[in-house]
């Protein structure tokens, strides 16, 4: 004797009932169409705030190459005061430059200028020595600022 489920009388409408009752409604397709669209959003939120935080990161890095080779180029220099630019009074000497960070795409033009400001001061272990660079970005000014001191034991001096 079969004794199975689908044998007996009547189980076939249950299962063609239950078949009729298994989709989704419209409210559930909603509300899932509405938690895709938001993950959506913040997916591609997510992305933008990448990008400007990684170009904001490149333009930072690539200011602070320029103010530590500026640094370098000041550190290069023969000290002996009171020869210029390490003079020997106690009114430190500024040396303003200008320069530029941020290539463009194609790598022809930079896109943000800035001006470079040295200040040498004497000190009592020789003279220091503080290069700020300003740059202009479209999102604000970014400042950056090294310092060291330099005298006749500094780096290749004698």
């Amino acid at each position: 004797m079969n004794t199975s489920l689908a044998c007996r009388p009547g189980v076939a409408r249950l299962r063609l009932a239950f078949c009729r009752h298994a989709a989704f409604t419209l409210v559930e397709v909603m509300v899932v169409m509405l938690l895709v669209m938001i993950m959506m959003v913040a997916g591609f939120g997510a992305l933008y705030s990448m990008d400007l935080c990684s170009r904001r990161v490149a333009d930072y890095t690539a200011a602070t190459a320029v103010v530590e080779a500026k640094l370098q180029d000041i550190k290069a220099v023969y000290y002996n005061p009171p020869n210029y630019p390490f003079t020997a009074g106690p009114n430190p000497v500024y040396v303003t430059n200008s320069d530029s960070i941020s290539l463009d795409q194609a790598g022809t033009s930079f896109k943000v200028s800035g001006t470079l400001v040295s200040e040498i001061k004497p000190v009592a272990s020789g003279h220091l020595v503080t290069v700020t660079g300003t740059f202009n970005e479209p999102r604000g000014k970014m400042t950056v600022q090294l310092q060291t001191v330099v005298n006749k034991f500094s780096g290749g001096q004698r």
